[in-house]
């Protein structure tokens, strides 16, 4: 437990299945906590190597050696993929412009085939994204990377109660003891278990570089709640999404092609999977 003043990288409230009101936070990491994440990282990466997996070099003169890891084939699809879901996005824009009680029900429709093409084009764009990543996920610096993720989320997520006190929501103990207490809560609390995971990808950006600030989390914060609402509405809902899926040659989109680079999505560290 750790006072709360000046302590919070990060707080958002989530209503529990009791309907109570609760406040989670991702602490602010001190100097003795940044110099222990950087000894894990550097002792986890020297015992992964010492077990035989490469280092990120010589994967790097494999894939060289064997012609890249994205063919060229790969490069185009994603490239074509990029322009085809910026066009969508601007002609739902456009057709979004009038109020649902509005639009016509050809309007409407429209706009839900659009939606559609979007989610799949997202959807493959994804697959090519993590699959470069992929890439580089047997070598000993990601492994150590992720592991020291794990270690990261294991510390900084806690809940404030009512006294103001900010309390691990892993329990206290060592990190082995708090992956043991996530376990019994994957198994018994889903609120937590969302909680948790919420807290996770945020922490896992953070240690890649992409959020420092209140707002940069903030905004990260929103992205991943409004992905999980997407998800939750497309699992609700398939025939429908299939419907619109299938509806694509009645309203198709014409793109171009781009020499677009790949953007790599955040891979958030699974904890069963990265058990330490």
């Amino acid at each position: 437990m750790t006072n709360k003043q000046g302590k919070h990288l990060y707080s958002f409230n989530s209503t529990d299945a009791q309907g109570k009101d609760r406040k989670f936070c991702i602490l602010k990491p001190t100097r003795k906590m940044k110099e222990d994440g950087e000894l894990y990282y550097a002792s986890k990466l020297s015992q992964f190597i010492s077990s035989g997996i490469l280092p990120k070099i010589v994967w790097d003169k494999i894939f060289k050696d064997n012609g890249g890891i994205i063919s060229e084939t790969d490069k185009k699809e994603y490239s074509d993929l990029f322009v085809q879901l910026a066009e969508l996005r601007n002609s739902i824009n456009s057709l979004s412009v009038k109020l649902e009680k509005d639009r016509t029900e050809q309007e409407q429709f429209k706009i839900e085939v659009l939606e559609g093409q979007a989610i799949e084009a997202r959807k493959r764009m994804q697959e090519l994204e993590m699959s470069q990543i992929n890439a580089f996920e047997n070598t000993a610096e990601a492994k150590a990377r992720n592991r020291t993720i794990v270690w990261w989320a294991a510390t900084l997520a806690a809940e404030e109660l009512e006294d103001g006190v900010n309390m691990s929501i892993l329990g206290a103990g060592s990190v082995d003891e708090r992956l043991d207490n996530y376990e019994l809560i994957v198994e018994s609390d889903e609120f937590l278990t969302d909680v948790f995971s919420r807290i996770n990808y945020l922490i896992t950006v953070w240690y890649l570089g992409s959020a420092s600030s209140f707002e940069d989390f903030k905004s990260l914060d929103e992205e991943y709640l409004n992905r999980i609402k997407s998800e939750q509405e497309a699992i609700a809902e398939p025939e429908k999404l299939e419907d619109r899926v299938e509806a694509v040659e009645d309203v198709k989109v014409e793109v171009e092609t781009s020499s677009s680079v790949f953007v790599n999505d955040v891979q958030v560290v699974n904890f069963t999977e990265a058990s330490l």
